[in-house]
Parts: C-alpha cells; sequence; structure tokens
C-alpha cells in the first residue's frame, strides 16, 4: 500500500508542476511571489521522487537518475511554456531546478536516518 501511495504522490507532483508551469492562467497564479511558486512546485516533486526511491528500495545510483528526471522535467516545462502563450523564464528554471534537487536530496536523507531510527529500535 505505501508503495502505490509514493507512486501516487510522484505522479501527482509531476502532474500539478506540469499543470501550472504550462496551463496559459492557472488558477492561483500571482497569489505568491514568482520564485516561491517555482520553489514550492519542484520541491513538491523532488520530495516525492525521494520518498518514491526509499519506498521502492532503489539503490542509491539510481538517486541520479532521479536527478536527471527533475532537470529533464524543469526544463521541458519551462520550454513548453513558449506554446502556451506564456514566456520561458531563465530564472524560473533555476527556481524550478533548485526547488527539486535540494528538496530531492534533503528528503532522501531524512528518510534515509528515519529509516536508521526503527532498524535500532526494532
Amino acid at each position: 500500500m505505501l508503495l502505490w501511495s509514493a507512486r501516487a504522490a510522484a505522479l501527482v507532483a509531476v502532474s500539478v508542476a506540469c499543470y501550472l508551469t504550462l496551463s496559459p492562467d492557472p488558477t492561483g497564479a500571482g497569489m505568491l511571489p514568482d520564485w516561491v511558486g517555482h520553489l514550492g512546485i519542484f520541491a513538491s516533486v523532488g520530495a516525492s521522487f525521494a520518498l518514491l526511491r526509499r519506498v521502492s528500495g532503489w539503490k542509491s545510483s539510481q538517486l541520479r537518475l532521479l536527478v536527471v528526471v527533475v532537470l529533464v522535467l524543469a526544463v521541458a516545462t519551462e520550454a513548453g511554456q513558449a506554446f502556451t502563450g506564456r514566456d520561458p523564464d531563465l530564472g524560473d528554471l533555476v527556481f524550478d531546478i533548485a526547488g527539486g534537487l535540494i528538496a530531492l536530496a534533503g528528503t532522501d536523507a531524512v528518510l534515509a536516518r528515519l529509516r536508521r531510527g526503527v532498524e535500532v529500535i526494532e
């Protein structure tokens, strides 16, 4: 059940990121500063990928693949904005990448520490 929940979380995070970055006028646009939105959107993607990796039991080498997926998603959504009537922005791309990679690494580290704590208790 946990594995399916992690898969669903990753799918939802990627879907929301695509909707918010590729829609011509996404719901809630302008409520937060642009950089906060981009950091938050991609932080959810990175965190969900880290959760999926840990729950799936993927080796640490898979973390590099997830880094590449975050980078590709950030570049693809920013480039895709040219086709939606929005302007691609290098600053937005930087915040997308920063949010995704910081959350991926941070969440992975926290989950590893939590797992070690559980093993000590058992």
